[in-house]
Formats: C-alpha cells, structure tokens, sequence
C-alpha cells in the first residue's frame, strides 16, 4: 500500500512538472516542433562561438530565474530554447564576453514557430586586466629569493542588444538562414 501510494505521488510531481506554463527547455533541435511548444532562437550575425546565460521574468515573484546556461557555445551557433506559447521578457548575458550589463528582449512565442532573436555587439570600452604572478625558488646569486612578475592586457568590453525578428514556420536549426 505504501509503495502504491509512493508511485501515485511521484506521477503527480511529474504531471505538475508538465503542466507549469513558461518553463525552457534545454537547447534543443527536434525534427518537428513539439506540441504548446514555440522556440526562440538566439543568434549573432557574424555567428560567434558565445557561452549563453538566459533568464525569464516570474511575474510571481518579480525577479528573474535561469532557464539556461552552458560553458559550451550551442552547435551551428544558434541557441534554441523552447517555450510554451505566450510573451515573455528575457534577460540574455554572455559567460565568454564581456559585456557592460545583460540585454533583455520581449519576445513573442506562438505555437509549433520560431521567434529568432539577433544578438549585435558593439564596442563599448575596454578594461585593463591586471595580473602578477609570483615565484619562489634560488636565484641567479645562490640565494632563495621571491620574483613577481606584473603584467596587463587590455580587454574590450561590450553592449549588447537584442532584436527579436517576428515569428516563421518551425524548421530545423541548420535550415536557418542564421546558423552557419
């Protein structure tokens, strides 16, 4: 009777699970559009191999919440996120370019679509990243010493914009006109 119990529980997490409107899911390319399911597509033109980080706007609790990161660039350098159909604002920053702070987009997800979503850059400024980097061991005298070595590099720093594209038919990410 227990484990019966245990089981009608755990289906009813994972039917709840399915049901919660707005949820992302992971980057993905399905050979058809799934169904209450529209994607949007994040891209570069000139593509680049960039580390996203997306969150979505909870209007409940009025903050945003992660709907994907990866420390790896998506293949075809497109990210594909999929959604149920409705208007979302979303927060897009970049964890392998610097950029002043995140851009955010309203985006408009209808059912079994693609809504791209194009990414520009531009130069803002650029920071000079400091390093020192020290040693210990003999020197060239005999004796045990310490050297510290300091150097600089600069880096540019970027602002980023997002321009959502209305929404076109469902294909898959290679058969984009954006994806390289």
């Amino acid at each position: 009777m227990k484990k019966l119990q245990t089981t009608q529980a755990l289906l009813a997490l994972v039917a709840l699970g399915l049901l919660v409107p707005g949820c992302a899911t992971q980057n993905g390319n399905p050979v058809q559009a799934g169904a209450n399911t529209g994607y949007v597509d994040f891209h570069t033109d000139p593509a680049a191999d960039l580390c996203w980080q997306v969150e979505r706007f909870d209007d409940r609790t009025q903050s945003f919440r992660s709907v994907f990161s990866a420390y790896k660039p998506p293949p075809n350098g497109v990210l594909r996120l999929g959604f149920a159909p409705g208007h979302y604002r979303l927060r897009v920053t970049f964890l392998n370019r610097t950029v002043l702070e995140p851009t955010q987009a309203e985006v408009e997800v209808k059912d079994g679509m693609i809504t791209p979503v194009r990414m520009e850059f531009t130069d803002a400024e650029a920071a000079t990243v400091e390093t020192k980097e020290t040693s210990v061991g003999g020197t060239a005298y005999g004796r045990y010493g310490r050297r510290t070595k300091i150097g600089s590099s600069e880096n540019p720093i970027y602002q980023a914009k997002a321009f959502p594209e209305p929404p076109q038919a469902y294909r898959l990410k290679e058969q984009t006109p954006y994806a390289r």
